[in-house]
């Protein structure tokens, strides 16, 4: 193998183990939102609000996975499995690409179906449906849709109590904002951090196909 390769070859090594830092991270962070966002599943409203931390995990399972054996297949220099690396990678990119692309381009209309999440939570929110805004409540430390006002009385869970029958002190639910601006502000900041974080995963991603193609290319000429 010469110097050139040689190079492509431990470039290629450092550059998975970065990866699996990654796909940890994706599985971290999905994880943390749909942890953050409780059990919303009640007052979705047609709208699946866990669809992007899934994504997230999944794309992070599939990045750890493919990097991690993309760094046995680099260091035993075995052409067949490098290239077959180089074609998930390739896989991963248009993945990768599409995901950021359509967070893009469906950011402002994504954000308002969340808005709309917490409308059809509020005008649901009785004991029928499970009292729905008691979970976005608790996990986002807010009062009603869009303030206490709106509440003839305040719910135990504008205090942060899971009790019912607890009373919600004035000195508590007073300070707290109305959830469909905090629901919307968490997915705003969230999607700004997926899609640029997916664009630059994406690129090197890119660069990590042209090399691995470039060192199997080199594998096969030894």
């Amino acid at each position: 193998m010469n110097c050139l390769s040689a190079m492509f070859k431990y470039m290629l090594y450092l550059l998975n183990l970065v990866f699996v830092a990654g796909g940890i991270l994706l599985i971290v962070v999905g994880s943390i939102m749909l942890s953050t966002m409780g059990n919303f599943t009640a007052f979705d409203g047609g709208v699946n609000t866990q669809t992007i931390p899934i994504c997230i995990i999944v794309i992070g399972c599939v990045t750890f996975v493919v990097a991690f054996f993309g760094c046995c297949g680099t260091i035993r220099e075995n052409a067949c499995c490098t290239t077959i690396y180089a074609i998930c990678m390739l896989i991963l990119f248009g993945l990768q690409l599409a995901l950021s692309i359509w967070i893009f381009a469906a950011n402002d209309k994504f954000l308002s179906s969340m808005g709309k999440a917490v409308d059809k939570a509020w005008d649901e929110n009785n004991a029928a449906q499970g009292y729905p805004m008691d979970a976005l409540q608790l996990a986002f430390t807010c009062c009603g849709n869009t303030g206490y006002e709106q509440y003839e009385t305040v719910p135990s869970s504008c205090c942060g109590y899971k009790d019912r029958n607890k009373v919600c002190e004035a000195a508590i639910y007073s300070q707290r904002p109305g959830c469909r601006q905090e629901f919307v502000d968490f997915w705003a900041s969230n999607t700004d951090l997926i899609r640029w974080s997916s664009l630059i995963i994406a690129l090197f991603e890119l660069g990590i196909f042209i090399m691995s193609c470039c060192l199997a290319s080199a594998m096969r000429k030894r």
